[in-house]
């Protein structure tokens, strides 16, 4: 089974990928209709373990810190490779490192899920501002459960 079957309105975070031990899971599209692309399981692979799902924010959802100050979002956000910016960040706030993470809120909610609902204290979180143009076009962003 597909895991946008599963979880209604995916946003497309990326958080299912990082989460597949068997690597089973990568983003495609976007569809018709959408903005962002959207997890594919290769069922071939897949050992039905479901880890796909339990880091999926949206299906397991996780407690957003308060933010003051968001951020514009530039062309360098886009299309960003999100499962090797969250293992990269995972690492190294790991290690004690500072660390900084820029993203939307559903990324930092894929991210904040992938690292078992905590941030360390070593990593600041900048969340970006997503664009309204954008999120009206995209029915999962219309119904984002991040921003309120």
């Amino acid at each position: 089974m597909q895991l946008t079957e599963r979880v209604k309105n995916c946003n497309g975070c990326s958080a299912c990928v990082v989460g597949c031990k068997y690597v089973c899971v990568k983003m495609e599209g976007p569809a018709e209709g959408r903005t962002k692309k959207q997890p594919v399981v290769n069922e071939d692979g897949c050992s039905k373990c479901n880890a796909c799902i339990l880091y999926c924010p949206l299906y397991n959802p996780v407690q957003l810190p308060e933010f003051k100050d968001f951020y514009e979002a530039t062309e360098e956000h886009e299309n960003r490779n999100m499962p090797e910016i969250y293992r990269h960040t995972m690492r190294t706030a790991k290690t004690g490192q500072y660390t900084e993470f820029v993203g939307t809120l559903c990324e930092i909610a894929a991210l904040k899920s992938l690292m078992g609902d905590k941030l360390r204290p070593n990593l600041k979180v900048y969340p970006l501002i997503c664009d309204e143009e954008k999120r009206a076009k995209d029915p999962a962003c219309q119904a984002c459960a991040f921003y309120k």
